[in-house]
């Protein structure tokens, strides 16, 4: 079976961590695998791909007029027809319809994930309803969502029944320290042992909300001033964020590590994790902080609020950086509190995001319908 995955650019995110991560079980199970970056410039993640075993394919969709999308559409569906492709597998929202089509005009399945919970303007809000319905009854796109709330947001918003697949993690790359790794770890890293450290991982965006976490730093170095933050991950604020952490004071508590590699040791590293994002999908990295026994403190979002659905796996808070220093001061300082999080956390995230069974889950049930 030839899978061709369609996405933006190739860059440290969920899905395509998961992807890369889950290409040898896909193809133990007879996928050869394709990956198309439609943004303008070859991701930094491209390598990754590359390594999995995918063939990767540089196809610019931006900033193209009607008539160049049409000549883009028929030289995909030429491309499926020509390399006996039997799966598209979307993700990048605005090519969910163009590609549906693509794939339904040369024969072949598709399938969309809903990777988050985007709202949309009312004035829009017809035209999404109807892009779904055409997509699922007239292109027969099969619809995939990864998580309960992205699930209940496209059934309850855009009334749109959608299957329900969770995300998933790399279990052999992500878990708990060993006797004396942290303390070796923290060595390895510059990081004092008597340090109080949060983490963050993920993009700079307006969404992710970083200047929350440097408020709440700034915040809790009044009272804990060994207090470190390390910041993982890049993007359009990151130089914003700098520029915050200097204003605020706390530039010398504050590491800007960009992406890394291997994020593990950095978690390992770390007391806490800290996400307050304005709404998430199901984030990989919090998921991956979880299974390396991190405790967490997150804003009561969406995406968020669903790790507290079966048990009490992280500290949910109002969407305000008081809140959020208050909980992370509170969190610091109750070490059964600590160990009744990380111990619900680690339960719920090996029964609902393992990877070989949620993989197989993907080939079943949206691949092998065909």
């Amino acid at each position: 079976m030839r899978v061709l995955h369609i996405l933006d650019e190739l860059k440290f995110s969920g899905a395509e961590i998961m992807y890369v991560a889950a290409a040898k079980q896909f193809q133990e199970m007879g996928c050869e695998l394709f990956v198309v970056n439609t943004a303008t410039h070859l991701g930094e993640y491209t390598p990754f791909f590359q390594e999995a075993g995918y063939t990767i394919l540089h196809w610019p969709y931006e900033h193209l007029s009607l008539f160049q999308k049409f000549i883009y559409w028929n030289r995909t569906i030429r491309f499926i027809q020509r390399n006996k492709i039997d799966v598209v597998h979307v993700h990048r929202p605005d090519m969910k319809c163009p590609m549906a089509y693509c794939a339904w005009r040369a024969g072949v399945s598709s399938v969309y994930t809903y990777h988050n919970v985007f709202p949309s303007r009312v004035l829009t809000y017809p035209y999404h309803v109807l892009l779904r319905y055409v997509c699922k009854y007239l292109f027969h796109q099969v619809q995939q969502t990864i998580s309960d709330s992205v699930y209940e947001h496209e059934l309850n918003y855009f009334h749109n029944s959608t299957i329900l697949i969770n995300n998933w993690y790399n279990s052999n790359k992500y878990y708990p320290a060993r006797e004396g790794e942290k303390s070796l770890i923290r060595q390895e890293l510059g990081i004092c042992p008597e340090s109080f450290v949060i983490i963050s991982v993920g993009g700079c965006s307006t969404i992710k909300r970083h200047e929350d976490i440097l408020q709440a730093v700034a915040m809790i170095r009044q009272s804990c001033p060994q207090i470190l933050y390390l910041h993982l991950g890049e993007g359009d604020k990151t130089e914003e964020e700098r520029q915050l952490a200097a204003s605020l004071g706390i530039g010398d508590a504050v590491r800007f590590l960009g992406n890394q590699k291997d994020v593990r040791p950095y978690l390992i590293a770390a007391d806490i994790y800290v996400m307050p994002s304005r709404f998430e999908g199901m984030p990989i990295t919090a998921i991956e902080a979880m299974a390396c026994g991190v405790p967490a403190v997150f804003y009561n979002v969406p995406g968020l609020w669903d790790f507290n659905k079966h048990g009490d796996c992280s500290l949910l808070v109002e969407e305000q950086p008081e809140r959020l220093a208050e909980a992370i001061l509170q969190l610091s300082q109750d070490p059964a509190l600590q160990q009744r999080l990380t111990q619900q956390a680690s339960d719920y995230i090996h029964r609902e995001f393992d990877m070989e069974t949620n993989v197989r889950q993907i080939f079943e049930v949206c691949y092998s319908t065909r």
